[in-house]
């Protein structure tokens, strides 16, 4: 009964406080640090013995503690506090952390003050998450995340928690190693070798850009890119969605309408509120300007979204932040002879890419503007050795201290937590990681597109 998980929680809360809070000995696998001022001091969690081993090597013992932690953690989102409480995980970084947890200084039911967190009694000035650059790496992390949002309120307030973040890649070239953070730098060394000794002809005037053009050019390419897929995770298509593009103002569309009818999906686009407007009262069923009603879409084969054996239809109103930018990248390309009518693949070559000179000189018909960014980030990775950082245990000891725990090198996010954000963050929580399934389905289905580095 609720009573018994009640009382069973408070006497596991009473012993890991007397037996460890009180100095009843710190967990077995905590690597712990000299320094006892906290706020000199970080504790990291660690995914992994072998990752933990390599961090308790590389560390700098004066001030950084580690804490391997085994295995998936429960969820402590659906669990009852009992039955957590008595995670030996758990249990370990309670410990470690030294401040209890659950509300500071809670009653219990009989009026009396019961030791629960206690941010005075915290042990280090810093708690880090270091995971896997993988998908079971994301899923302990958030696993992690949602303890500390549930029991350790208000240590996320404080803002004692940080994410730390490990290069996704390792690149070699020549005698040359470096460590990457993520694709956007990657992106930005590899467009740098690949324009080294390229020329690009625009065929429809036979002429050659100089390298300070081909440079703006790649600029404005990789930006374009970039803003394309955030079209694209809104669901539309960034060819059709240019398409629309107004030939006369050159503005493009500000608003996207997905429309979800059983297992189909249509997309329109509108320039303006107008024709938005003028769109829903020809489509009242779909709700387009409730804001209540119009910002979640049925999920797909859901049969339950059916009326008289018919499906029934709804809709999402997406604003497109981004068109004004794309509207300036399109301007500027087209000043340096880059026709956005371009960017869609054509039957001809438009554009040549020379790479070398004189007699072993290599030309690349390039049939749409996309590829030329493609093609010099082919001709970048010739020679690269890149590889790609799964998990932390792929690191040695070294390699591991300079690239992630370093403090002069290191990047950490901090995990911030205020009035603006709490509620948002709670009702996350509660969907992700909460019992109700249908909310956790519709968020994935709406949100499929946005996956930028999916692990398989």
């Amino acid at each position: 009964t609720a009573a018994r998980a009640r009382e069973a929680a408070r006497r596991a809360r009473e012993t890991i406080r007397k037996g460890a809070l009180t100095g009843g000995g710190l967990p077995g696998k905590l690597a712990d640090c000299s320094e006892r001022d906290p706020e000199l001091t970080e504790l990291y969690i660690v995914e992994g013995d072998s990752a933990g081993g390599s961090a308790k090597q590389g560390r700098d013992r004066r001030y950084q503690a580690i804490l391997p932690i085994r295995g998936k953690l429960i969820n402590v989102e659906k669990a009852r506090e009992d039955q957590f409480l008595k995670n030996n995980e758990i249990q370990a970084m309670i410990t470690a952390i030294g401040a209890g947890i659950g509300k500071p200084k809670e009653e219990d039911g009989n009026g009396k003050e019961e030791g629960r967190f206690d941010i005075m009694k915290l042990r280090y000035g810093r708690i880090i998450i270091m995971t896997d650059a993988d998908v079971d790496g994301s899923h302990i992390r958030t696993l992690l995340l949602t303890f500390f949002f549930r029991q350790m309120t208000d240590l996320v307030r404080a803002g004692k928690i940080y994410i730390a973040q490990p290069p996704l890649y390792q690149i070699k070239r020549k005698k040359r190693e470096e460590y990457v953070d993520d694709d956007v730098q990657l992106n930005k060394i590899l467009i740098s070798l690949g324009a080294e000794d390229v020329r690009l002809k625009n065929l429809a005037d036979d002429k050659e850009v100089t390298a300070a053009q081909l440079k703006d050019i790649l600029e404005s390419l990789e930006k374009l890119a970039k803003l394309s897929e955030s079209v694209r995770r809104h669901g539309g298509d960034f060819e059709a969605f240019l398409a629309k593009r107004n030939s006369r103002s050159g503005k493009l569309p500000n608003y996207l309408v997905k429309v979800r009818a059983g297992n189909e999906e249509t997309i329109h686009y509108f320039h303006d509120e107008k024709a938005l407007r003028e769109f829903h009262e020809k489509n009242p069923d779909l709700n387009l300007l409730d804001a209540e009603l119009g910002q979640e879409l049925l999920p797909l084969g859901d049969s339950a979204a059916k009326t008289n054996g018919t499906s029934r239809r709804r809709g999402k109103k997406v604003e497109l932040h981004e068109s004004a930018a794309i509207q300036k990248l399109i301007a500027e390309l087209a000043r340096k002879g880059l026709k956005v009518d371009h960017y869609a693949a054509s039957d001809r070559p438009i554009f040549e890419l020379i790479e070398g000179e004189g007699d072993k000189a290599v030309s690349h018909p390039l049939f749409s503007i996309p590829e030329i960014l493609h093609k010099i980030l082919e001709i970048g990775r010739r020679g690269v050795q890149i590889k790609r950082f799964k998990g932390l245990g792929e690191m040695n000891a070294k390699e591991l201290f300079e690239t992630t725990m370093n403090p002069e090198k290191r990047k950490l996010l901090k995990v911030d937590l205020n009035d603006d954000n709490t509620v948002e963050a709670d009702q996350m929580f509660t969907r992700l990681m909460g019992d109700a399934v249908e909310p956790r389905r519709q968020y994935i289905e709406d949100n499929a597109l946005n996956v930028r580095n999916l692990d398989v």
